[in-house]
């Protein structure tokens, strides 16, 4: 076999993927800080400026939070799906998502995190989700989608699988970012009955119901992504500077 030489200028790469291990392996956990630049040179043999690259790789990956100052650092953080959004909105403004892959993908996953929700909702995630919707903001503004939105997040979260929760934050990421961009005005995307319906099967532990009013739920805005799809061409997925909120991760 016929090897080449390393590339120097990805170094860093190796630096980065040892400690990507090191998190991933619970050696570090969320809130602690890494070693400083100057031990991690040390430990890894090579240059702080190396070390320096390997760290903004780990933060551009949301894995830590940089910080300066006599008490700062690289602080490992919780897993987020804030930069999977970020990729995935690159990806998309070059025009590879369109709006019936991100209604394709939600008909698959969000009616089947429904029905673990059901399984698996504590007495707080239901009074959580209840007092939630009595927040409703009735009218048609993009607080009232935000809010509509919201529901969804947090019947994810009820699920208590974070990969599932994470999901659905990114494609809640996309959607909301879609119909803010894209809604007419005056036209209701979402009524203010199924989400109370949804959230009432959940409760009464029906997991096979509440997978399937999801379902019909979500087949019901379909139509506004099929709208969508057809002028996807001139409108794009996804603006250049989308409506950035604080999400639930």
């Amino acid at each position: 076999m016929t090897f080449k030489p390393i590339d120097k200028s990805r170094r860093f790469l190796q630096v980065s993927r040892q400690l990507r291990k090191s998190i991933f392996n619970g050696e570090y956990q969320p809130g602690q800080r890494l070693p400083n630049e100057r031990e991690l040179a040390e430990t890894f043999g090579t240059s702080r400026i190396i070390v320096r690259e390997a760290i903004w790789d780990l933060k551009k990956s949301g894995l830590v939070e940089v910080s300066r100052g006599a008490h700062g650092g690289a602080f490992v953080q919780e897993m987020r799906h804030d930069a999977v959004t970020s990729v995935m909105r690159d990806v998309a403004s070059l025009g590879k998502v369109r709006p019936a892959h991100l209604i394709e993908v939600r008909l698959l996953i969000e009616p089947a995190v429904a029905a673990l929700a059901a399984e698996r909702a504590t007495e707080e995630d239901l009074l959580e989700m209840s007092q939630y919707l009595e927040l409703n903001p009735k009218k048609q503004t993009d607080e009232y989608v935000h809010w509509q939105i919201g529901f969804h997040r947090m019947v994810a979260q009820a699920s208590h699988n974070p990969l599932f929760a994470m999901q659905v934050n990114i494609f809640s990421d996309f959607t909301e970012d879609m119909v803010l961009n894209l809604r007419q005005k005056d036209r209701l995307y979402h009524d203010t009955t199924t989400h109370p319906a949804i959230l009432e099967k959940i409760a009464k532990r029906d997991a096979d119901g509440a997978r399937r009013l999801f379902y019909d739920h979500l087949l019901e805005i379909k139509p506004v992504f099929d709208d969508w799809e057809k002028n996807f061409g001139n409108n794009g997925l996804i603006d250049s500077e989308p409506h950035r909120r604080e999400r639930q991760s």
